[in-house]
C-alpha cells in the first residue's frame, strides 16, 4: 500500500495523533525495512530542553507546564537544526507532529520543503471534539484543577491558531487535507488512515 513520504498530521492534544503515527510508522517499514524515518515532535525535544538544567530549559519547563506555546523563534530553529542534521535523501519518509502550530511556523515549514522538493505533501487531519478530549483526560483519573486549566488553555490555542492553518492548508493546492474521524477503536482509525493515504 502506497504511503505519501511528506505528512503533516494535525489535531487536538487527546486525539490520539502519537498512536496513529507510531502505527503509521510501523506500516511504513514493513514495506521499506531498514529505511530512516525523518521525524519531528517538538514536544519530546521540548522536554529533553526541559530536562537539561540549562536556563532555557527552565522557561520552556513552565511554558509546557502553564500550556501555552514556547516561542516560535525556539521551536523553529529546533525545527530547521532537526531539517538540517536529519534529511538523509530526497525520498525518506517525513512526519511532522504538532508541527506547525501557528500562520508563523507554516511559512517556515513551507520554506524548508520547497528546498528540499517537497512541495506537496499529505496534511492528516485527526477529528475530535472538545467534550471527547474532556472526556479521555477525565477517564485517565488525572485530571485535576491543574490539568483542566492546561487543557483549556491547548484548545482556546487551538481554535485560534491551529485550526485556520489547516483551512488555509485546504485553500492551498500544494497540500491534499485529508480529515480522519478520531473516534472509535484503534486499529479502525489506521484502516481509515491507510485507505485514504492509499488513494492519494
Amino acid at each position: 500500500m502506497h504511503i505519501p513520504t511528506t505528512i503533516i498530521v494535525m489535531g487536538r492534544s487527546g486525539s490520539g495523533k502519537g498512536t496513529q503515527i507510531e502505527l503509521l510508522k510501523e506500516a511504513y517499514l514493513k514495506q521499506h525495512p531498514g529505511e530512516d524515518i525523518l521525524y519531528f515532535y517538538p514536544g519530546s525535544v521540548f522536554r529533553n530542553i526541559a530536562q537539561s538544567g540549562s536556563h532555557t530549559g527552565a522557561k520552556i519547563k513552565e511554558d509546557t507546564e502553564r500550556g501555552v506555546l514556547v516561542p516560535d523563534f525556539i521551536t523553529n530553529g529546533l525545527f530547521v537544526g532537526e531539517m538540517i542534521e536529519k534529511v538523509a535523501s530526497g525520498d525518506q519518509l517525513f512526519i511532522f507532529d504538532g508541527y506547525p502550530r501557528n500562520h508563523n511556523q507554516m511559512e517556515v515549514l513551507e520554506k524548508v520543503l520547497r528546498y528540499y522538493g517537497r512541495e506537496h505533501a499529505v496534511v492528516l487531519h485527526i477529528k475530535v471534539s472538545e467534550e471527547e478530549v474532556r472526556a479521555r483526560m477525565a477517564s485517565r483519573g488525572r485530571y485535576d484543577d491543574q490539568d483542566a486549566e492546561v487543557l483549556e488553555n491547548r484548545m482556546h490555542y487551538y481554535q485560534e491558531q491551529v485550526e485556520p492553518v489547516i483551512e488555509q492548508y485546504r485553500n492551498n493546492n500544494n497540500y491534499l487535507v485529508i480529515d480522519i474521524d478520531g473516534v472509535g477503536d484503534i486499529n479502525d482509525i489506521h484502516h481509515d488512515i491507510m485507505e485514504k493515504l492509499a488513494s492519494v
